[in-house]
């Protein structure tokens, strides 16, 4: 008899039953029981399955892989686990408090909500002969480090600041392995902005970076020989600016003559100096800057190329002519333009976009690509109406 035949025939033996009960019970409220009850009881096994508030351990389990022999350890043992959560839940997703453990050894301690690491936590990877390294502790947003934190890399540095989207970016202080210490700002995972530098050595740089590298205006500190450099940087490298001696009252004084030295005389030597001294360093600056200001209109954070005021300003106007996906086209960035008091034709605004990025869309414009185009545009103008340096000038 199949399993199946089994369970009608008992199903009609309790509905049989069911009758004689009821019929015995006459002008009682009748005693039934169904073939509908009897099929609700899987709902009530899968509620008591839901995954809602605290639970102990919940294991996720995989097929073990075989070995070259076929074999697998243990009778009956086709399983491993894989990962296993102990913490919070809502409606079968984790949320609140929790612990993961993850199949490469990783742990995660700290917030959850749907399913994703949130709020407060602290991630641990696993090193050498499994042991555990702390490498991330601070805040969670969707599954991915955002907000304050503090991050532990192998290499033995040390990043403590604002995160976005995994990296590091705004205000943040890097304590590299070798004992120097960057703190300023950050751009997606790159040193970006005014930021300072200190070395182990006791130098010290205090400036502009861009794509992690010193570029724009700078002074660099030379700790041993007591000497300053003070201008414009290109692509980490000092390019134009003065260079000069920095008076210490804490350094040691030199040997005053010895009464018996006899005096020495050195011939008159003509003093040897630029004639505009002022009016080169000015132009040699004005060129460096001129050079780069394609490099720096591209990648420079928007905050640095404009201050707030100039920012909320621009974004007013772009929304004049933006659409719903926060964008404007071509021919709307034209009139655009236009509508500023700049009156370029639509070559020259093609070229200015191309400039700021080879592949643009002219169909679709955002906003940042029109902030950087307005920077190259308005040092264009601003090159146009500053006065030319006299040659003699001091």
């Amino acid at each position: 008899m199949s399993a199946s035949d089994r369970f009608d025939r008992s199903y009609q033996h309790e509905f049989k039953q069911n009758e004689d009960i009821n019929d015995s019970n006459a002008g009682h409220q009748p005693i039934t029981k169904t073939y509908e009850n009897r099929e609700q009881q899987w709902k009530f096994n899968n509620q008591k399955a839901q995954k809602n508030g605290p639970h102990r351990t919940i294991y996720w389990v995989k097929q073990q892989r075989k070995p070259e022999d076929s074999s697998i350890k243990g009778k009956g043992q086709k399983w491993e686990t894989s990962m296993k959560y102990i913490g919070d839940w809502k409606s079968n997703e984790k949320c609140g408090f929790g612990i993961q453990y993850y199949p490469n050894g990783d742990k995660y301690e700290g917030g959850w909500d749907k399913n994703m690491r949130n709020g407060q936590g602290t991630l641990w990877v696993a090193g050498a002969k499994g042991k555990l390294r702390r490498e991330y502790t601070g805040d969670w947003e969707a599954d991915k480090k955002s907000g304050r934190g503090t991050m532990f890399f192998a290499n033995g540095d040390r990043y403590d600041g604002f995160w976005l989207d995994n990296k590091p970016h705004d205000e943040g202080r890097m304590i590299y392995e070798n004992g120097d210490v960057y703190e300023g700002q950050w751009h997606f995972g790159k040193r970006s902005g005014y930021g300072v530098l200190t070395k182990r050595n006791g130098d010290h740089f205090e400036g502009h970076w861009v794509n992690d590298l010193r570029e724009g205006q700078g002074s660099y500190f030379f700790a041993e020989k007591n000497k300053i450099f003070v201008g414009e940087w290109v692509n980490d490298m000092p390019k134009t600016g003065v260079y000069s001696e920095v008076e210490d009252s804490s350094a040691p004084k030199k040997r005053s003559k010895e009464a018996y030295e006899d005096a020495y005389t050195l011939p008159e030597i003509p003093p040897i100096g630029l004639a505009a001294p002022t009016g080169v360093l000015q132009k040699a600056l004005e060129e460096v800057k001129k050079d780069r200001t394609l490099y720096r209109a591209r990648f420079v954070p928007l905050y640095e190329l404009y201050n707030d005021d100039e920012l909320e300003e621009l974004l007013k106007e772009f929304k004049t002519a933006s659409n719903s996906k926060n964008a404007v086209n071509f021919t709307n960035l034209v009139a655009l333009l236009h509508q500023m008091g700049i009156e370029y034709e639509e070559e020259e605004v093609r070229k200015v976009l191309k400039q700021v990025e080879d592949d643009a869309k002219e169909e679709e414009i955002p906003f940042q690509t029109f902030a950087r185009m307005i920077a190259i545009i308005l040092e264009d103008v601003n090159k146009d109406q500053t006065p030319a340096v006299a040659e003699g000038e001091a």
